[in-house]
């Protein structure tokens, strides 16, 4: 059977990215190749009401129209372009789908809260090296939101996405994210994240203590994890250890002592401080990480739809 190549670029209010990835036979996914333009668009998302910055929308397109060059070198059976929470959220979010379609000529498709859990979920089931978990929580941290998963035998039972952003949060707990993230500043981002699970139908389950994670910040941590076999993984620990670690270090500390990329050593403790106070509501002990994420279940699904249009 001919491989089906397919390219996504994802618009996530932190980064943008380029996925090139081809269906082989069955369900197995192959990644071929990844860019990332590390451009911020979802820092008005704080205003009321939340809106894409003008400058945002035009280096946001900028980023997208060089992804989309790149793409088009490559021989693709499809190429998609999605957006997620800041896209999503923005009262004028028109201006920037408008901008999108003049520079690529692709209409831009915006996913939903639930559409974006469900298709990270779906991709995370393309990882070998979590074949053998059957009952586990995934969730996914960007810029804008975080979504949740849980799979019980490998089967999606529960999703959720929740305003608990790296970004939306640092904007709204942090003057300024240079510098060490004091106590209070801390409990304010463990409160809203606490209090936001509370009131949501996602409650802890005693048979659920495992937990995986995809998204930027699970990449960033899981160069901070020992290997365990063939996989990295993190104790709850562990993982509150480098929260207070990270919470102590100023913004060039974070760099230099934890290898954190620049664009992204001003979110990354509340990042670890959100994703601490998920784990510990949920009872998670053990933190798996993938690279199988959104992306992924993108092109899982436009393999699936090219087969079928082609029977």
């Amino acid at each position: 059977m001919k491989p089906i190549r397919v390219g996504i670029i994802d618009i996530g209010s932190n980064s943008i990215k380029l996925q090139i990835a081809e269906g082989l036979g069955g369900t197995e996914i192959r990644h071929v190749h990844f860019e990332v333009e590390e451009v911020r668009i979802g820092e008005g998302m704080t205003k009321n009401p939340p809106v894409i910055e003008s400058g945002a929308i035009k280096i946001g397109t900028q980023a997208v129209a060089r992804l989309h060059s790149i793409a088009s070198q490559h021989k693709l059976n499809q190429l998609s372009i999605v957006a997620t929470s800041a896209v999503r959220d923005a009262h004028n979010s028109h201006k920037f789908v408008d901008s999108i379609r003049t520079a690529t000529g692709i209409e831009l498709r915006t996913l939903s809260g639930a559409e974006e859990a469900n298709l990270i979920g779906k991709g995370v089931l393309q990882d070998p090296k979590l074949a053998t978990l059957n009952d586990f929580t995934l969730s996914d941290l960007g810029g804008g939101s975080l979504e949740f998963i849980r799979f019980k035998n490998q089967v999606s039972v529960a999703s959720h996405s929740f305003d608990l952003g790296a970004v939306r949060l640092a904007s709204q707990f942090l003057h300024d994210r240079k510098k060490p993230v004091s106590l209070p500043q801390r409990e304010n981002i463990e409160n809203a994240v606490r209090t936001t699970l509370q009131r949501s139908s996602i409650q802890p389950d005693p048979g659920v203590t495992t937990a995986v994670l995809t998204g930027g910040t699970a990449s960033i941590l899981s160069q901070l994890a020992p290997q365990s076999g063939t996989k990295k993984r993190l104790d709850f620990v562990a993982a509150r250890s480098i929260r207070d670690r990270v919470s102590e270090m100023d913004f060039d500390e974070r760099i230099a002592n934890l290898a954190v990329p620049t664009k992204r050593a001003d979110i990354f403790p509340t990042a670890t401080i959100i994703l601490c106070e998920l784990m510990q509501f949920l009872g998670c002990e053990t933190i798996y990480f993938s690279f199988f994420n959104l992306r992924f279940g993108l092109a899982a699904e436009m393999v699936e739809a090219h087969r079928s249009a082609n029977l």
